[in-house]
């Protein structure tokens, strides 16, 4: 059973057997032909705090003055 779908104002689409959040790769194979490709992420390790508390330690990104002098630079008086 061949199933049509609509788009709406904004180009959308809705996909039957399809959940929020899925990501798919739109391919034209041919004029005309669209193709969809459902996009698995790769399975990610999730790191030891001692390791988060690692890398955090030796990110360069600190910040270069104190709060007091933040708030002069960004506030009007």
């Amino acid at each position: 059973m061949m199933k049509t779908v609509t788009t709406d104002q904004k180009r959308r689409v809705v996909l039957p057997n399809v959940e929020p959040g899925e990501v798919f790769e739109v391919r034209e194979s041919a004029p005309g032909h669209l193709e969809l490709t459902k996009l698995v992420p790769a399975p990610r390790e999730s790191l030891a705090p001692a390791e988060v508390r690692r890398r955090m330690t030796e990110s360069g990104l600190r910040p270069r003055m104190n709060w007091e002098s933040l708030r002069s630079v960004t506030r009007e008086d």
